[in-house]
């Protein structure tokens, strides 16, 4: 008897990390069922012709902010847009809040909201009152916490004693510690005394966040893990210094993880001078140097994942610089800009990329093989990729709420056509096909994993 895909996608060059091949994809329901060249059409319910387009995995996006112009439902039908099939979130437990009762909250959303499926990394922001509910957050399938080692004023900022504590316990329970590494307090005294002075922030703000800061606190980050057998994720690598002790440590064996963000490839401080409040992003675009040097930490492979950091803000050109918050939007063109940066002008390969957007986040946080990968099995999450189209970015042409984008007017060359998950066309003819609350909750899973 013949077996009856639910959909065919043929002629195109499927993209693994390993390399390309020229082969069809047969889906079957959820899962893909086969890879291999020149499959049969009339065995298909639907043909698709991938002809002159890459097959790749679907990107995960590990690094996402739903509490602002994007709520779980926003975040997850921008992303879809962008070929991201997966979202990890971050759960705000703000001060004053219970990480339990956060968690459940933003399920409930995902479940009610969500187009893409998602995990949820839980956030503390109160540490010395949340620390103890790091063990019930394993029974709801988290198993990543993140901490911040900035943002002193505003008492976000983790101590290094409850840092220890946090990576203590975490490790404890078969977990991953993950740290936004800037000094916060050194952060905070430029920031006043730039203050007194009476300077233009957005001059200076660069220097009130200098590069040595960031690579002080990731080393501080490296060591206190390293003494509590802690695995480590850092969140939005940005410059050169930074680079130096996560290659340190991974050349020692340790197991951490870096994560960069698009910003940082693509950008430096001349686009916030030009921009002001839209382009104030915590850490800061940095140089020309930083930029360079990240893109060859890619090279390298001490970069692991690249991730979005969508911080989507409702911001204008003419707001109170100091005033304005943190953050941009992010999710939607964070594979076209990085494609057209990385392997239309620096030659990267394509299968670099699937590295970084879909098989190394899948691995880092147990979701491989079900994810990121394209074999018999996985979940149908893949999207065609036309490395010839070319599409200018403007905000009209994107899905976010946030009233910009960084990127107006960049021409690049590469861009997403179809967007599938498991086995259900999310995205198609630049229009959304897929429904809020389709997306499935998933647990992550830590283990050491060889990238």
């Amino acid at each position: 008897m013949i077996e009856r895909y639910s959909i065919l996608i043929r002629g195109g060059l499927v993209v693994s990390g390993s390399g390309f091949r020229k082969a069809d994809v047969a889906i079957k329901g959820e899962k893909i069922v086969r890879v291999e060249p020149k499959l049969k059409m009339e065995e298909a319910g639907r043909v698709i012709d991938a002809s002159g387009k890459y097959v790749m995995p679907g990107v995960i996006d590990g690094h996402v902010h739903p509490v602002y112009e994007d709520d779980l439902g926003g975040a997850s039908l921008t992303a879809a847009h962008g070929g991201v099939t997966t979202l990890i979130h971050f759960a705000y437990a703000k001060p004053g809040m219970k990480l339990i009762d956060t968690i459940k909250q933003y399920q409930e959303e995902g479940f009610k909201k969500s187009y893409l499926d998602f995990g949820i990394h839980g956030t503390l922001f109160d540490p010395a009152n949340q620390i103890e509910e790091i063990p019930s957050a394993f029974e709801l399938g988290i198993t990543s916490f993140k901490m911040f080692m900035a943002y002193a004023k505003l008492k976000w900022m983790t101590d290094d004693y409850h840092l220890a504590k946090a990576m203590d316990l975490i490790a404890e329970c078969g977990g991953m510690a993950m740290v936004h590494a800037e000094n916060g307090l050194v952060t905070d005294y430029f920031e006043d005394r730039s203050l007194k002075k009476g300077e233009d922030q957005k001059a200076v703000f660069l220097k009130t966040r200098p590069d040595y800061l960031e690579a002080e606190a990731i080393f501080r980050a490296i060591s206190i893990a390293a003494v509590t057998h802690c695995p480590l994720y850092i969140v939005h690598l940005s410059t050169a210094r930074g680079v130096l002790p996560l290659q340190q440590a991974k050349a020692e064996g340790q197991t951490v993880y870096a994560e960069t963000c698009p910003q940082y490839l693509t950008m430096t401080d001349a686009k916030l001078q030009k921009l002001g409040p839209l382009a104030k992003i915590g850490p800061p675009l940095r140089m020309e140097k930083d930029r360079l040097a990240l893109w060859e930490a890619i090279k390298k492979g001490i970069i692991d994942t690249v991730a979005s950091d969508h911080a989507p803000k409702a911001k204008k050109i003419d707001d109170s610089f100091f005033e304005a918050p943190y953050g941009s939007p992010q999710s939607e063109t964070m594979l076209t800009v990085t494609y057209d940066e990385g392997v239309s002008k620096r030659g990267i390969k394509p299968s670099r990329l699937v590295q970084l957007f879909s098989e190394n986040p899948a691995k880092i946080f147990g979701l491989y093989p079900k994810k990121g990968v394209l074999q018999k099995g996985a979940d149908a999450d893949l999207l065609l990729f036309d490395p010839k189209q070319i599409y200018t970015i403007q905000h009209q042409n994107q899905h976010s709420g946030a009233p910009y984008t960084l990127y107006e007017g960049r021409k690049c060359k590469g861009k997403p056509v179809l967007v599938m998950q498991r086995g259900k066309i999310l995205v198609e003819d630049g229009e959304i096909r897929g429904k809020p609350g389709e997306g499935k909750f998933l647990a992550t899973k830590i283990t050491k994993v060889k990238l």
